[in-house]
């Protein structure tokens, strides 16, 4: 099983740092955040990250074609598969902060199936339809690269069956669920990659994490607990508290510690369902345990979502937790 982390892009020299030293510390994907509404440019980053990090995939978590017209997220990321070598990694979502964040709605599934094969088609020099829009026929060749869908919800994983390359999984860690997106990427067989997104932090109590995470964990919910809370398995007694933390949601400040905003719309009890329900917290015994089982179900990998203010030092203890627990490989220098 595969490790990665998402950085914040908040600034270029700390994009290049993080990357360094992830893959120092054995990790093999770096991803950058794509939320332009709060910070910097992710694909600028994703340059930064190819060439601070030259042995490590590098793709953006996650991108969209709300603002941005599928021609465009595969003319980046097919530039970015050629400037690397082939290490991208495309993810593509509905759109979550990018679109919710300019008063905008998220795309359809509908949308995003057809985005994914406007996009394959454009790689392939055919041309694509996207909404009313057409992408034309060149007959040009383009350095694509695996395209994975992101996704919470059973519609969405669904999707990844038979479109696209795979799945990114950034929804509840409850085993019955995961297992039960898991098994609908697979439902039409074929090699897809099957990834998943959690939050982490080295905190060993609700409390601790909270401080730690703050409008990280935040952000992850008012984004996995949407649709049907029950097939999510969210208990009855904080459904209500999900709602009430949607309809406060400022995402002017999404995801954003240096700017906390968010951490108080939320109750302890909710607070304390998402450190369960969606991070990967705690002493060893129990990382052990939780990535033990998610590499017993067969997932590819792991992309940590790092949601602390100050990043290097969760990404060196990360890794050297990673080492000793015998996930991860310090990488030599060439």
């Amino acid at each position: 099983m595969e490790f990665g982390f998402m950085v914040l892009p908040r600034s270029l020299e700390g994009t290049r740092a993080a990357a360094r030293l992830g893959e120092s510390l054995g990790f093999s994907w770096i991803s950058a955040a794509d939320s332009p509404t709060v910070y910097e440019d992710s694909y600028l980053h994703q340059l930064e990250i190819a060439r601070a990090a030259p042995s490590v995939k590098v793709g953006p978590m996650v991108s969209h074609v709300v603002a941005r017209h599928p021609v465009i997220v595969g003319n980046l990321l097919a530039t970015l598969n050629s400037f690397t070598d082939g290490r991208a990694v495309g993810t593509l979502a509905t759109g979550n902060s990018a679109a919710r964040g300019l008063g905008m709605r998220p795309a359809t599934l509908a949308q995003l199936q057809q985005a994914v094969e406007a996009i394959q088609g454009y790689w392939r020099g055919e041309g694509g339809a996207f909404k009313d829009t057409a992408i034309p026929v060149t007959g040009m060749q383009r350095d694509g690269c695996p395209l994975l869908i992101a996704a919470d919800g059973p519609r969405a994983a669904a999707l990844a069956s038979h479109t696209g390359d795979g799945l990114l999984y950034g929804g509840t860690l409850d085993p019955e669920v995961r297992k039960r997106r898991l098994a609908s990427v697979h439902a039409e067989g074929g090699e897809k990659q099957t990834w998943i997104a959690p939050t982490v932090s080295l905190a060993e109590s609700h409390a601790a994490v909270r401080d730690d995470l703050g409008a990280m964990v935040i952000a992850m919910a008012n984004r996995a607990m949407r649709g049907d809370l029950d097939e999510r398995n969210v208990p009855a007694a904080v459904q209500d508290d999900v709602l009430a933390m949607r309809h406060a949601y400022d995402y002017g400040y999404h995801a954003d510690n240096s700017r906390p905003r968010n951490t108080g719309v939320v109750t302890e009890r909710l607070t304390n369902h998402l450190i369960d329900s969606l991070c990967v917290w705690g002493d060893e015994a129990r990382w052990d345990a939780t990535l033990g089982a998610i590499a017993d179900e067969g997932w590819t990998g792991v992309m940590f979502i790092l949601g602390q203010a100050e990043q290097l030092s969760v990404i060196q203890a990360l890794g050297e937790r990673l080492q000793r627990l015998g996930y991860l490989r310090p990488r030599v220098a060439a």
